[in-house]
């Protein structure tokens, strides 16, 4: 009853009313949608701009923070290595040694002066045990100790420090200090040792008692020769004088022989301390080697031919002339001489080398073929009144003898093994005839 015709302006039919109104309404529901969807777009749109911006806020604090992390980690990876660069130069540039070993005695470090302490090169001995370093008996030892020290704690070392021996590359031993530190690296039980080779200053401090010895004697030589040889005279005059009236009443004289005897031999010691005092005294002037070498060797000719005892003598006609004393020198040469005839009472022979050294010195050495001596004699052999010979020593002679070489500001030294011979080297300062 709604429905009614509706007509065009150019006349034709129109559909009913209701259906074009529901179209028209149909349109604007689609209109309305198409708005809400793109509303709706727009506004997903507007929140996924926002959310992107803010997750490159996020993004962009996290690159710098990452960025802070890196450089930081990069300064502390730089200070790391610069740390590390400066304690290896420290270890590398100590005058010690240092050494690192684990638990098992096993080296894992060995620094430069240690290098050169032992003569060995680190790569040599790192990943070796360490008792390569070590004489006998402390080689075979120290597993032994290091295991005990592990399992009980008993420190005799670790901790302390002490004097020990250390073993050369070349077979030779040394005195060092060695002190021996533990420190814990994660969990690995680590010791570190560090070591100096003491043997110059071992050398000085008996170089020092010596001289200190020395002096003591000096101060006493002139004193006591006085003192000793005037009333010595009387009683060797008197017991000569009371020996030759009893020899004429054909007594027995034996016992006034034993005092001139000793009374020569006390009078021998004196006439050496006066040796001994005097020895700063003389003028020094250039002086040939050859001469008072020769002059030494003719006194002795006749008695080391009687004793069996033949002489090699390389001494070149050409040395730089020496700086000193030449009296000196020629009892220096005397006391060296007759030390070797002493030490080859079977006969033997004495090589007598020398040659230029340097530019500043000649040196000149007296090799025999004796009996050797001990390391323990060699040591003090330069003391005064150590003699190897018993009473028929009286000490002297060799420590005059380094006395005199050091005030011509030049060494002497003995090397010898025991029946192997000994050898005396003396260096001398050259003249120089410039000044």
């Amino acid at each position: 009853a709604g429905d009614y015709i509706v007509k065009d302006v150019d006349g034709n039919y129109l559909t009913l009313l209701p259906a074009v109104i529901e179209r028209l309404l149909d349109q604007q529901r689609l209109v309305e949608e198409k708005q809400q969807a793109e509303s709706a777009l727009h506004q997903t749109l507007q929140e996924l701009e926002e959310r992107v911006a803010s997750r490159t806020a996020d993004l962009q604090r996290s690159n710098e923070q990452l960025r802070a992390e890196i450089a930081e980690r990069a300064r502390v990876e730089e200070a790391l290595r610069q740390s590390e660069a400066r304690n290896r130069s420290i270890v590398e540039t100590a005058i010690d040694g240092i050494i690192t070993i684990d638990e098992r005695g096993t080296v894992e470090s060995f620094n430069s002066a240690a290098e050169h302490i032992f003569g060995y090169r680190a790569a040599d001995v790192i990943g070796q045990n360490v008792n390569i370093l070590m004489p006998s008996p402390d080689r075979e030892q120290h597993d032994t100790y290091l295991k005990h020290y592990l399992q009980t704690g008993e420190r005799k070392i670790i901790g302390i420090g002490r004097e020990v021996v250390g073993l050369h590359q070349d077979g030779t031993t040394f005195s060092m200090d060695l002190a021996v530190g533990e420190m814990l690296v994660g969990d690995r039980r680590m010791f570190t040792g560090i070591v100096r080779n003491i043997t110059d200053r071992k050398q000085a401090a008996q170089e020092m008692q010596r001289a200190d010895r020395l002096a003591l004697v000096g101060q006493l030589a002139s004193g006591l020769a006085h003192e000793i040889g005037t009333p010595l005279n009387v009683i060797a005059g008197n017991a000569e004088l009371l020996r030759m009236d009893l020899q004429a009443q054909q007594f027995d004289t034996d016992i006034l022989e034993a005092i001139v005897r000793q009374t020569d031999r006390i009078t021998g010691l004196v006439q050496q301390l006066l040796t001994f005092a005097r020895a700063k005294n003389e003028a020094m002037g250039p002086f040939p080697l050859r001469e008072p070498l020769f002059h030494a060797l003719r006194l002795l000719e006749t008695r080391l031919s009687h004793e069996g005892i033949t002489t090699s003598i390389h001494v070149p006609e050409n040395l730089p002339l020496l700086w000193g004393a030449a009296d000196q020198v020629e009892q220096v040469f005397l006391n060296v001489l007759v030390n070797a005839w002493h030490a080859m009472p079977d006969g033997g022979e004495v090589t007598i080398h020398a040659h230029e050294l340097d530019k500043d010195q000649v040196q000149i050495t007296f090799r025999d073929t004796g009996m050797g001596m001990t390391a323990e004699a060699i040591d003090k052999a330069f003391d005064p009144f150590f003699s190897t010979k018993g009473e028929q020593g009286t000490g002297l002679g060799l420590a005059i003898c380094k006395q005199i070489i050091d005030n011509h500001q030049g060494q002497m030294r003995l090397e010898s093994t025991p029946g192997a011979g000994a050898t005396i080297i003396i260096d001398f300062i050259q003249a120089n005839l410039n000044d």
